[in-house]
């Protein structure tokens, strides 16, 4: 997650090394995987206002998704992607045509496949149009993927339930996190397990983002269950 040449490449993108991993995950293609259909992966444009509470009073018209890319998605390739594997296809420039065109069922022109070798890295802004192509050879194409959000991101932004482009809190233990190097720690900040202070007082449960939370006196932090139990109708 602190690969140098990534991370300089992000810090480009955002004008600042202030950016954070989400999550991370992954994804493959097997042998005899037919094309994948088109999509980006933030869900239906349609649907952008069920997942993120945003208004821009300047700018009635302008919605979260034609802003500046909010989080980016870094694939890395496990083995080298060739005409045989089913490497994935990229339209570029398609985050900037997201909010005003639906997702075309066939290749736009200017759809790229990504040819590259093992270890390579793909930068990808979520709202990129892109599908797994057909895998014809005999062996997997897997390929990992970490997604990074930029330093203005917040969760605040995202609708009461929306699993889209949260930060995954907990994915890593302790001792994992204390064991990453100092820039890696700093980047996943966000996945470390949550402190005793961040977790409801009555039944431990960790606070997921602000806002779903009430604060008792004292700074003692209370789930809105428990809460709700503790205050009485």
């Amino acid at each position: 997650v602190d690969n140098a040449a990534i991370c300089a490449v992000l810090q480009r993108i955002w004008s600042s090394p202030r950016f954070h991993v989400q999550c991370t995950g992954g994804d493959f293609s097997l042998p005899s995987a037919e094309k994948q259909r088109m999509h980006a992966d933030i869900g239906s444009r349609h649907r952008i206002g069920d997942y993120f509470a945003f208004h821009d009073p300047m700018h009635p018209g302008r919605g979260y998704c034609d802003l500046p890319a909010p989080v980016v998605k870094v694939y890395v390739a496990m083995v080298d992607f060739n005409e045989e594997n089913g490497p994935p296809l990229f339209v570029p420039g398609s985050h900037w045509r997201f909010s005003q065109e639906d997702v075309p069922e066939e290749d736009p022109p200017g759809s790229r496949r990504a040819f590259c070798p093992q270890g390579s890295a793909i930068v990808m802004d979520m709202r990129v149009w892109h599908h797994g192509t057909p895998n014809r050879s005999e062996g997997a194409r897997p390929m990992l993927s970490v997604h990074y959000a930029g330093p203005w991101y917040s969760e605040e932004v995202l609708r009461s339930g929306s699993t889209h482009w949260q930060y995954h809190k907990g994915a890593l233990t302790r001792e994992a996190f204390e064991s990453l190097r100092p820039r890696a720690r700093e980047l996943c900040k966000h996945l470390a397990p949550p402190t005793p202070e961040e977790c409801c007082a009555q039944c431990g449960r960790a606070s997921a983002r602000s806002g779903q939370a009430a604060a008792a006196p004292k700074q003692t932090w209370y789930c809105r269950r428990c809460w709700a139990e503790w205050t009485g109708p």
